[in-house]
């Protein structure tokens, strides 16, 4: 990796291929040791490096869990901007591109122990703290249980940018854009909770959030570095870019079925709600809501209908909903009395 005087030059053997490379990675260059000090959390002053990362991480944590619990998006950006997470995933990214091992390993391993801490602390701190929303109404926890392709995209561009922003000098004013752009403490601190809540579907779900902001990182990351590793003429370890390839197809793969269930799940929501809906106004009631939770499909519902009014509505769904769904109606009273003056 060159300096910004070097960022012009190629060397010996790189090709016409380095063309590319060169015009989209022209500006003030990074040296490779100072991208090396950035991401490398296990070189140069360690103690300095460790001692600033876990602090941060069990900060981000707590914020994070506390914003997740009182569904706060506020909050949750918050620890998103603390987080120092991103530094040891770009380190596996730099390791792969520079061929270092050791490096590779030790990033790898920071990032899971990193990754278990914040699982841990977020389920201690949801049998501590008081629920204030329940899990299927916390939209800070719903939208990080069914991630999808369109995620991976958006974490793609993101890591792009953080990539380069590590690389180059004078675009390095954009990384608290990053932070906030990528979920990565979040998705682990909803881990946690919905663990706690017995919730595993949805914490699977949240995991592979993570794995995917990850993956999609430590993929554009490699092919930044890369490039610019390319520019100097080393070779590149064709085995290592073969295991995150590898990766990359496992976590799509993953991914591309989730996406398929969610697009099912919400056609069958949308498509029952409005069954529904006709189904609450013959009977002087008003559908509020039509949401999954698991395989419950679940209507919530302003009036004072009967359990005989709610034995209609399965039948009415049957062959626009899958046969064995379970049908559960929330019903909640629409009408309002005043209780007098508190004495």
């Amino acid at each position: 990796m060159t300096t910004g005087d070097e960022a012009g030059a190629v060397a010996p053997g790189a090709g016409a291929g380095a063309g590319w490379r060169r015009r989209v990675l022209t500006g003030e260059l990074r040296s490779e040791d100072e991208i090396r000090d950035a991401v490398f959390l296990f070189s140069g002053d360690v103690f300095a490096k460790q001692s600033r990362f876990w602090l941060l991480l069990m900060v981000s944590a707590v914020i994070a869990t506390a914003g997740i619990i009182g569904d706060s998006t506020a909050t949750v950006i918050g620890a998103m901007i603390v987080a120092p997470l991103g530094t040891p995933i770009q380190g596996i990214a730099a390791g792969i591109a520079d061929g270092d091992g050791r490096q590779l390993g030790l990033s790898a391993a920071l990032v899971v122990g990193a990754g278990v801490a914040v699982i841990l602390l977020a389920a201690l701190m949801a049998v501590v703290l008081p629920e204030l929303h329940a899990p299927a109404d916390n939209s800070q926890i719903t939208a990080r249980v069914s991630p999808t392709i369109v995620d991976l995209v958006a974490a793609a561009a993101t890591g792009m940018a953080g990539a380069f922003a590590v690389s180059r000098r004078d675009i390095g004013d954009i990384l608290p854009g990053v932070a906030i752009a990528i979920s990565l403490v979040p998705p682990l601190a909803v881990v946690g909770v919905t663990a706690v809540e017995g919730d595993w579907h949805g914490a699977l779900g949240a995991l592979l959030l993570f794995a995917t902001n990850v993956l999609a990182i430590v993929v554009v990351g490699t092919v930044v570095f890369g490039a610019v590793a390319g520019l100097r003429g080393e070779a590149r370890p064709r085995r290592a870019y073969a295991v995150v390839g590898l990766a990359a197809v496992v976590v799509v793969g993953a991914l591309a079925a989730v996406t398929t269930q969610t697009v099912r799940l919400s056609n069958w929501r949308d498509a029952g709600g409005r069954i529904a809906a006709s189904w609450a106004r013959e009977h002087g009631e008003r559908l509020l809501q039509t949401r999954f939770e698991g395989d419950q499909l679940v209507f919530v519902v302003e009036g004072r209908g009967t359990a005989a009014d709610d034995a209609q509505l399965p039948g009415r769904l049957g062959g626009t909903i899958p046969a064995g769904t379970t049908v559960v109606v929330n019903r909640v009273d629409g009408n309002r009395h005043g209780a007098g003056t508190v004495p």
